[in-house]
């Protein structure tokens, strides 16, 4: 899953592959924490079973295929999967390594929306209609297995596992924390650089996109005045998901159009727009990329939640997501396939992309640019809160005011993003310090090259080779421009 950036990761959402023995964990993300003593390894808000697993069996019953023998043994294991997540869980709680209280109260209501719905009549995860065996052994299943095993978690999570969870939400509490905060973002990035780095280049981009905001303005404006003004205006936005689906879809069909400007090949790949499942919306961000799927299109998947506050970054979230962001990434013309997942090129290209489709005038207004710039506020502060949370000693409510002080983001929003960085560490840095060392390698080539240097050249070096580390990427930049400069 990509995160959208936002966060969210498709890659992690949309990945097929499986273990045989099925497991309640936190998902992907689990790896980058597998020498610290938390049990985020277990628990994830964004990508942890109750979230990935709903979304699968939604798809068996929408499918409209009979559920396998495969599928049937698999989720047979709900139960015993689950049992097992709790003894990992009671662990955790003896060892005192339980995961911070605001991402268990995330999960909790994730879980306990998850179980009404699992117990509703003509629920969304059993067929509606019963026409051959099959279809009616999973409906039992869902009933007299997986909805009972749902429940019982549901109810260790809030009878046992709450009131035992960490009040302090970052990693500096945790034995080994701060070795184990470096290594998340090395994990997530590729890069190996130190907390004082990554934020020395968080107050860089601030300053930079504070700097482009109040270019925007008029005389007298300041940067403060600017975010209240614009965080004012998305109070009193009438936009309904209609409109903010419709924003998106014209942004994606002018950025194909004028792909051509900047790339050597365009990608013919169909992407939609679609909303994001309810279960979802609450604990996740404004959207993200889910790959193309047998003969599901590629999607664009809007939160449709408080679509208001939405429409300032519409534009520049669907050129995150889908082109020339994401979707051109996953789709773009190549010999091979890219495969395999590395937040720090895949995350630091759409995040890059956001800039190019400023270049390349797609953004339809003054307001749709403030949009940019402002998510470059939210993306640069980053920077400044992850280490403020897991190394500084943070509190939730310090990383909140930070980000009311430096972005337009409403307080509901902030609050769903300063929980994923709690649950996520290091995953949200690969954004910006991706895509400045695209920037930056870019900037080299062009000072080297002069008037030869070819944009479209440049973004093929980058695209052709596919997932690969930051390192390689630079690696690969520089030995491009050493034989065009020969």
């Amino acid at each position: 899953m990509f995160f959208s950036s936002f966060i969210i990761l498709t890659i992690l959402f949309c990945s097929t592959v499986q273990s045989k023995a099925l497991i309640a964990d936190g998902g992907f993300a689990a790896q980058s924490l597998k020498s610290c003593n938390t049990d985020l390894r277990y628990l994830n808000q964004v990508i942890g079973w109750q979230v990935k697993w709903p979304r699968q069996w939604k798809s068996i019953v929408s499918s409209g295929l009979k559920p396998s023998d495969d599928t049937m043994t698999k989720w047979s294991q709900v139960p015993s999967a689950l049992s097992s997540a709790t003894d990992k869980l009671r662990l955790g709680i003896t060892s005192k390594e339980t995961a911070p209280r605001a991402v268990v109260i995330r999960i909790q209501q994730q879980i306990d929306d998850l179980s009404l719905a699992l117990t509703q009549e003509n629920s969304k995860y059993s067929f509606s209609n019963i026409e051959d065996q099959s279809s009616a052994k999973w409906n039992g299943l869902i009933k007299e297995s997986i909805a009972p095993a749902v429940d019982k978690f549901s109810q260790f999570i809030t009878a046992e596992y709450l009131p035992a969870a960490r009040k302090q939400p970052g990693l500096a509490s945790v034995d080994g924390g701060e070795k184990c905060f470096i290594n998340a973002v090395t994990w997530w990035t590729t890069l190996d650089m130190s907390h004082e780095k990554i934020e020395t280049i968080g107050r860089k981009y601030l300053n930079d996109s504070a700097n482009q905001l109040l270019a925007t303005g008029v005389k007298g404006d300041t940067v403060k005045s600017m975010l209240a003004s614009l965080r004012a205006h998305s109070k009193e936005e009438h936009t309904t998901t209609s409109m903010l689906i419709d924003i998106s879809e014209k942004a994606l069909a002018r950025a194909h159009n004028k792909t051509l400007l900047s790339f050597s090949m365009q990608t013919e790949k169909e992407i939609k727009v679609s909303k994001m499942p309810q279960y979802m919306q609450d604990s996740a961000p404004a959207g993200y990329y889910g790959k193309a799927q047998s003969k599901i299109p590629a999607r664009y998947i809007i939160n449709p939640s408080r679509p208001n506050e939405r429409r300032l970054m519409a534009e520049v979230i669907a050129f995150h997501e889908g082109v020339p962001g994401h979707h051109l990434w996953v789709t773009y013309p190549r010999e091979v396939a890219s495969k395999g997942y590395n937040s720090g090129i895949l995350e630091g290209w759409a995040l890059y992309s956001e800039y190019l489709a400023d270049e390349m005038d797609l953004y339809s207004s003054t307001f749709d640019r403030q949009g940019m710039i402002t998510k470059h506020l939210w993306t640069a502060s980053r920077l400044i809160v992850e280490p403020g949370i897991h190394l500084r000693g943070w509190s939730r409510e310090d990383a909140i005011n930070f980000m009311l002080n430096n972005t337009v983001m409403s307080r509901t929003e902030i609050e769903i993003e300063v929980d994923r960085y709690i649950a996520m560490p290091g995953q949200s840095l690969s954004y910006i310090l991706g895509a400045d060392l695209i920037l930056s390698e870019r900037e080299r080539a062009q000072n080297i090259l002069g008037k030869t240097f070819d944009l479209a050249k440049f973004h093929d070096v980058i695209l052709l080779a596919g997932v690969r580390s930051l390192s390689q990427v630079q690696s690969d930049i520089r030995s491009w421009v050493n034989e065009m400069n020969i």
